[in-house]
């Protein structure tokens, strides 16, 4: 298998430099998303995963010998990296096994994280991120804009560049610090911070490492070989569209009247539009998703994106977007990207075991295709192919495969991308990056390849208009721009580059047998855990969780024992994803309390075993979703008094008792969330409960009817960063029968704030009224109402300091709840509990890159000082 090959391979390059990792690194190849990817963890044990459809048009990650080889690099350079552990780490894993948080290189920034991971990718292939041009584009745009990030800020932090941020940025300082000073002061960073008893910080172990500057000197030094050598006289193309978060790649009808372009602010769904290329003005606009790529076919555009074929696959296929507006889906489970038309035929690629084809007649090779354009007249094909570890311009006549001719060729790390024909179907534009930074370049006999823009920032994508101008995209201030320029005869200054030779990875002798889970999924670590339950009994025990490999198993386990009164107490939850669908989990508990002790000094405590076992079904697209979730439920009370008495003479109501039932929970939802949304808009989000209990040896029983339901509207014009956004939220609920249980109204309710293994902090309310305490109001019926108008104030996107906590952005809410809770045969009357109050809800980052968020609030209920509090995430 080729991946067992490269992963060998990227195995004894990287432990020639760094410290090889404990133990089996487990390796999954995934062919689930039509996206190139890739993930590490390295607890509970050493693994990652492989996305393995190969980028096409990502100008990102367009630098590569072999897709496989350089993912591989770069996520096992994760694992070389975090898995290193010296010292007291190393005593403490001694220990407590591969805990959470007792990694010292986990506590690095992102930019140390993924730089290292790039630099390596780049230095152990024949291509890289760090030998591209797009890293040094997004940290030169930056720097010329007036805000370059420094080593505090160029984290995982919203504004732009937002997720490249780190890559671009730690590529750059890492190239730059290995070839300034030498290469081994890697390694001995890594091996410094790995051993630090303080882990977050950087500069101390790099001047350690043998840097001879502080490490803003040296981080200065590497943002500066990224900045052009611009001339300040050289006037840069129009700007049509600015600040984008997605590549706005223009396609122009064969008519010219038209011209389409991905339009992605940030603050809402992506669009695709279509505007008028004279004046600009939009015609129309559709929603769109990820990975979109488009052409036109006639009047009609051509449109490739991801959705959900199911709840863990994600496909590529083609919707037609008609003249009249109508749109339609073409294709289903298809696997096709980058549509190309013309003379009335339509290419596109599609993606099939880690690698595409062309759709139309195309020689075969041994390596990646990018897209097949036909010519305007449907007579000549265009495309760009890797192939041997280097990107090629080829051309052939419409069905003789054998006629392939090469028009041009990478030299060094370079790329070629984005081949499309000029109108008259005589020329080729393309762009390279042989040069340094992209440029567009023209291809046509006999003259050959001539080089037609010199833009700063470099110029991809290329669309000609009718009048002989230009369309492309570059980088600018604050994200992607589209601009138009005149083209232009400019003499090619730069040297070919050869390059290095692609050699295969070495054969490895492997052997094949079925999955087995149980080396990942075992428990790999514990951690001490107490729990005070007073008279009831002091608890000290362990807890410990895992997965495994492919992530068909999730669990997590704690138990503790009393030794005074004897007792044991504990949980176990797991899910299973085996079935793909349904989803099962399965979970039991046992908790003891206290009940309280009478004036006799009996101590009377309660034993409360606990069951669940269920089965959830989910369908799932881009923007909406439908879960079913039904479950068998077990609830057992069991009372025990010392010295051991009768508890009716002395503990009303401690009837020992078995509760056995079910649930359904339906939910549903279509939301958008976008970088720059201060909360979710332009959607709703509902959920239905249906519960019965019945009291096993007896004729009690409980039926249970919640509902709620959540409304976003984006309100108002654009303030500052983000649009204000208007959220309402209902529930109601009522329970029946003869058991008495009852619902609470009342109290803040808190967002669920996930850390391992399914597990979350956080209390959730179903009925909360802020401004008063947590079930103030009993009652066999309840109801709430609450209405927020949420406003952005301020994108930060900065380091506290050098501390290792960062301020994302803020937001600012007002809000009203009301809310009662009432017994059968009694008026409802929702104005009992009501407040109004205000919220400054914070985005904040804990170890440089954890995202956490924030609520403090102060509500004025009705009758009353006001209140003051705190909460995680968002409640609805």
């Amino acid at each position: 298998m080729l991946a067992a090959a490269e992963a060998e391979r990227a195995y004894a390059l990287l432990a020639s430099e760094l410290h090889p990792p404990r133990g089996i690194v487990d390796v999954t190849l995934s062919d689930d998303v039509d996206t190139p990817n890739g993930f590490t963890t390295i607890f509970p044990s050493n693994r990652f995963t492989i996305l393995l459809v190969p980028p096409v048009t990502d100008p990102a990650l367009q630098t590569y010998d072999s897709w496989e080889r350089l993912v591989i690099v770069h996520e096992l350079t994760h694992v070389f990296h975090l898995d290193r552990s010296r010292g007291l780490w190393r005593t403490l894993q001694t220990v407590f096994g591969r805990a959470p948080g007792l990694f010292p290189n986990q506590y690095q920034p992102s930019w140390v994280t993924e730089g290292l991971a790039t630099y390596y990718e780049s230095r152990f292939t024949a291509g890289g991120r760090a030998e591209g041009s797009f890293h040094r584009e997004v940290v030169a745009a930056d720097a010329l804009s007036g805000h370059a990030r420094s080593p505090w800020d160029a984290l995982l932090f919203t504004r732009w560049p937002d997720g490249l941020a780190p890559y671009a940025y730690g590529s750059r300082f890492w190239e730059f610090l290995s070839r300034d000073g030498n290469d081994s002061i890697v390694p001995r960073f890594v091996e410094k911070t790995a051993g630090q008893f303080i882990p977050f910080r950087v500069g101390r172990p790099l001047r350690h490492a043998g840097t001879s500057r502080p490490l803003t000197d040296e981080w200065s030094r590497a943002i500066a070989t990224a900045v052009p050598a611009t001339q300040p006289s050289a006037a840069r193309a129009q700007l049509l569209a600015g600040r984008l978060r997605s590549q706005p790649v223009p396609r122009v009808s064969p008519d010219g009247h038209r011209l389409a372009y991905l339009y992605d602010d940030g603050r809402g769904a992506r669009r695709l539009r279509v505007v008028d290329p004279n004046s600009g003005a939009v015609l129309r606009s559709h929603r769109v998703n990820g990975g979109v790529s488009y052409d036109w076919l006639g009047d009609t555009l051509i449109v490739a994106q991801l959705e959900f074929s199911s709840r863990w696959t994600i496909r590529s296929d083609l919707w037609r977007w008609l003249p009249d507006g109508a749109w339609r889906r073409q294709t289903r489970n298809a696997r096709l990207i980058e549509p190309r038309a013309g003379g009335g035929t339509l290419s596109a690629l599609q993606l099939a075991g880690g690698g595409d084809a062309p759709t139309i007649p195309a020689p075969a090779i041994g390596g990646t295709w990018g897209p097949t354009v036909p010519s305007p007249d449907g007579r000549w094909i265009v495309a760009t192919r890797n192939q041997n570890g280097r990107w090629e311009l080829v051309r052939w006549p419409a069905g003789q495969i054998q006629s392939v001719t090469v028009l041009a060729q990478a030299s060094g790390e370079s790329a070629i991308a984005d081949p499309v024909w000029t109108a008259d179907g005589t020329s080729v534009l393309f762009v390279t990056d042989a040069g340094g930074f992209p440029q567009i370049h023209r291809w046509g006999e006999p003259e050959g390849i001539t080089q037609v823009t010199a833009e700063p920032l470099g110029a991809r994508a290329p669309a000609p208009l009718p009048d002989g101008r230009i369309l492309f995209t570059t980088l600018g201030n604050d994200g992607w721009e589209l601009r138009v320029a005149v083209p232009r005869q400019i003499a090619r200054v730069f040297a070919e580059r050869a390059s290095a030779a692609f050699d295969s990875a070495p054969h490895v002798a492997i052997r094949e047998t079925g999955y087995a889970s149980w080396g990942s999924l075992r428990p790999h670590f514990w951690l001490p855990l107490g729990i005070n339950a007073g008279q009831a009994g002091h608890f000290f025990g362990a807890v410990t969780a895992g997965a495994d490999a492919v992530g068909r198993y999730t669990y997590f386990a704690e138990a503790q024992v009393s030794p005074s009164p004897l007792r044991a107490q504990g949980s176990f939850f797991l899910v299973s994803q085996a079935l793909g669908r349904p989803t099962l989990d399965f979970s039991v508990s046992n908790r003891w309390s206290l009940v309280g002790i009478d004036s006799t000094g009996h101590v009377v405590s309660q034993n409360r075993p606990e069951g669940a076992f269920g089965a959830t079904l989910v369908a799932q697209r881009w923007r909406h979703f439908v879960a079913l979730r039904l479950a068998a439920e077990y609830e057992g009370r069991r009372f025990v008094a010392i010295p051991d008495t009768s508890l009716a003479a002395i503990c009303t109501g401690c009837i020992d008792r078995d509760r056995v039932g079910g649930s359904a929970i339906l939910s549903l939802g279509s939301v958008v969330s976008a970088p720059l949304t201060v909360s979710l808009q332009d959607g709703a989000s509902a959920s239905l409960l249906y519960r019965r209990k019945e009291e096993q040896g007896t004729a009690q029983w409980l039926n249970e009817v919640r509902t709620r339901g959540s409304v976003y509207l984006r309100f108002g014009p654009r303030v500052g960063f983000a649009y204000s956004v208007l959220a309402l939220r209902g529930a109601i609920g009522a329970l029946d029968g003869p058991i008495t249980d009852r619902f609470s109204v009342g109290g803040v309710s808190s967002g669920g704030v996930e850390f391992l293994f399914g597990q979350s902090v956080g209390v959730s309310r179903t009925f909360p009224v802020r401004g008063y305490a947590g079930g103030v109001l009993h009652g066999r019926r309840a109801a709430s109402l609450s209405a927020e108008y949420r406003m952005p104030v301020a994108l930060l996107g900065r380091a506290l300091g050098h501390l290792p906590f960062g301020a994302d952005k803020l937001a600012f809410a007002v809000f009203g709840d009301v809310g009662d809770a009432w017994d059968v045969g009694e008026r409802a009357r929702l104005h009992r509990l009501r407040s109004v109050g205000a919220e400054l809800v914070a985005d904040v980052t804990v170890t440089y890159d954890v995202p956490l968020r924030l609520r403090f609030g102060v509500a004025q209920p009705a009758t009353g000082h006001a209140q003051l509090y705190g909460a995680f995430g968002a409640d609805f």
